[in-house]
């Protein structure tokens, strides 16, 4: 697991994040106020896109696609709270981690075994 760093408090940001096989993934992110949050604009990893998903606490926002990426994408809140102000990222309130392989499979043994 690592920590996507360089998140700011721009309302649309882009970053190219390498995988640990040295494979990269594309993610877009936006701000936006009406809604209160963040969402992925795109994420996108060889032909795999994804677009509009919207950013919430979560151990694994990509989870219905483990079969499909070889990663996974988790967000936490040290309040717990959703991330809806534009600084939150920013002033580390809420970050975002990239899930290995193996952290994935932990993640489904868990659910597995309740």
């Amino acid at each position: 697991m690592f920590d996507v760093q360089n998140i700011t408090s721009d309302g649309k940001q882009k970053q190219r994040l390498v995988l640990q096989d040295g494979t990269q993934v594309d993610i877009e992110m936006e701000y936006l106020p009406l809604q209160s949050g963040w969402v992925f604009n795109l994420i996108r990893y060889q032909d795999f896109e994804i677009r509009g998903l919207k950013i919430c606490v979560s151990p694994n926002l990509l989870y219905q696609y483990k079969n499909v990426i070889p990663f996974g994408i988790a967000v936490t809140s040290r309040t717990g709270f959703e991330p809806t102000q534009q600084q939150d990222f920013s002033s580390n309130e809420v970050k975002m981690y990239i899930l290995t392989q193996e952290e994935l499979q932990i993640y489904e043994d868990y659910l597995s075994n309740g």
